[in-house]
């Protein structure tokens, strides 16, 4: 049988696999301490410029893009659509939902053989959403005072 020629059938096989496991590890382990990785250190500009909330202006090209796969169905605009949501996922502090939109982007933005109506509905949806769940909040501005209307009142108590 195979299963007695494999590492599963003897308990010292497994002992070696854990041994290179934990080798394995802890090569891992080195390699991203030393930032092998692919993992970039960020200056503080560009951290600035992540925890900056998204305006609509910013999301307006993939927007654009993502609405222009869904009608055009070809593969440079579903390419480009793909690619300016990859970089929402790649933003810190965007919200769950936004990535997770950005997500559906990423995996739905590809040229059909046949462009439904069903599936350019969840891209136009998508496209929507990814505009009103990535956007900042805009902070909220004070009511300004109540200017008296007409001329003063004049005597009384």
């Amino acid at each position: 049988m195979a299963l007695k020629n494999s590492a599963m059938a003897h308990p010292s096989a497994l002992l070696n696999g854990k041994l290179c496991c934990h080798g394995l590890l802890l090569g891992l382990v080195l390699l991203a301490g030393n930032g092998a990785l692919g993992q970039t250190k960020l200056n503080s500009k560009q951290l600035e410029e992540q925890r900056e909330p998204l305006t609509k202006a910013d999301l307006k090209p993939t927007f654009d893009a993502v609405v222009e796969c869904a009608q055009q169905n070809q593969e440079a605009s579903c390419l480009a659509a793909r690619q300016l949501a990859d970089r929402l996922l790649d933003r810190p502090y965007l919200t769950a939902l936004c990535k997770d939109t950005a997500f559906v982007v990423i995996q739905k933005a590809k040229p059909v053989a046949v462009n439904n109506y069903d599936r350019k509905d969840l891209l136009l949806t998508k496209a929507n959403d990814l505009i009103q769940l990535c956007q900042g909040k805009e902070p909220e501005k004070a009511p300004a005072p109540a200017a008296p209307s007409g001329p003063p009142k004049k005597g009384g108590l």
